[in-house]
């Protein structure tokens, strides 16, 4: 950690007592003291994926003030679930932020199976009342800050002619890569995505605060209370990141667990608690309704088509830094994508009557 930073920070926020609690992708953490509380200082680092991090002004004031948006929401939904402190500062010389103690991370390897579930039920209840509380942005997408116009969605227009566009993008990934690894040839395949584009769109109705960020690494408990971290927020289909979670813990962190960013999580010595954290959240953010259950399954599929469909494209060219510190070298990229066309073959299969149902009743409406 740059010691000068360090310095800088602590003097700047009237912080105490600094103690180092870990690094993620892009900060330094470290536990500090100010009036009695216990707060979490935030400092970017130097070096994000063996690249020098640049600053920039806008990029980092959107990150920082989505996060404080996203905690007050979370809090009005469940309060508890997010830091309740948040204040950020970003100046080219010196930027941090400084938030709310809230607890210790979640040792996936500890739990029962039983646990990771009720774990799983909570986050899916965090999620869906999150969801609920008005956000009060212009735009969708990720999140942009500029001087002029404050926080806003990144994206202008019609955003249910953006979601149809992004559905045909879907399939026609799909096509490019079956018919590149005919290992992804499957008919079931084939008719699941298209019933899984054809429910979004019939489903969605207006873009919603959501959290990308599903790792556990940003996911703690104080006590009882299950609290978030970390958030990549955006404004867009909720149901898409609800199957993001569900294609993270049910296939992406176990087949990822061999790479140099996810190895040291251990993930393949977890993943039926994994797989239990996936089956609570989709109960607890479902609250077991049938028709969100299948919209939130489909879009699993779709999340991990894209998957693939990534590790498909990086085994193209020279293989970034950056990817192979998240993705691992060509040769485990390669021999991982047998295992996602299995999974993907294996979901299709599962939810494709479900989704047919679906669509038959959306109709029927």
């Amino acid at each position: 950690m740059n010691q000068a930073k360090l310095q800088a920070a602590i003097l700047h926020a009237e912080v105490a007592s600094p103690e180092f609690l870990g690094e993620g992708a892009w900060h330094h953490a470290l536990k500090v003291e100010k009036d009695g509380r216990e707060l979490v200082l935030r400092i970017p680092k130097d070096l994000v994926y063996g690249k020098p991090a640049e600053f920039n002004e806008e990029e980092l004031t959107a990150e920082y003030a989505s996060t404080e948006l996203y905690y007050r929401s979370v809090n009005q939904a469940v309060k508890g679930a997010a830091p309740e402190f948040f204040q950020f500062h970003v100046s080219e010389q010196l930027s941090y932020t400084l938030e709310s103690f809230a607890g210790k991370h979640i040792d996936l390897h500890k739990l029962t199976r039983a646990q990771a579930v009720e774990t799983g039920k909570a986050l899916g209840d965090i999620y869906r009342k999150t969801e609920e509380i008005p956000h009060g942005l212009d735009g969708f997408g990720y999140l942009h800050w500029t001087e002029k116009e404050g926080l806003r969605g990144s994206i202008t227009g019609d955003v249910h002619r953006f979601l149809q566009e992004e559905s045909e993008e879907h399939l026609s990934d799909y096509r490019e890569l079956s018919e590149a690894r005919p290992e992804f040839q499957d008919e079931t395949i084939s008719e699941a995505l298209k019933l899984a584009t054809e429910f979004r769109a019939r489903s969605f109705t207006k873009p919603l605060l959501s959290n990308q960020d599903a790792s556990p690494e940003n996911m703690l408990r104080n006590g009882t209370q299950i609290c978030l971290i970390d958030p990549f927020p955006n404004i867009y289909y909720p149901r898409g990141m609800a199957g993001n979670f569900m294609n993270l813990y049910e296939t992406f962190f176990i087949a990822l667990s061999d790479t140099e960013r996810y190895g040291k999580h251990r993930f393949g010595d977890c993943a039926d608690n994994l797989k239990g954290m996936a089956d609570g959240f989709l109960a607890g953010y479902s609250t077991d309704d049938s028709r969100i259950q299948a919209e939130v399954r489909g879009e699993q599929l779709l999340q991990l088509l894209e998957t693939a469909y990534s590790h498909f494209h990086l085994l193209s060219g020279k293989l970034p830094e950056e990817a192979r510190i998240r993705y691992g070298d060509k040769n485990q990229i390669e021999k991982r994508l047998a295992t996602l066309a299995n999974e993907l073959k294996a979901l299709a299969a599962s939810v494709v009557k479900r989704l047919a149902d679906a669509v038959e009743n959306s109709e029927a409406r």
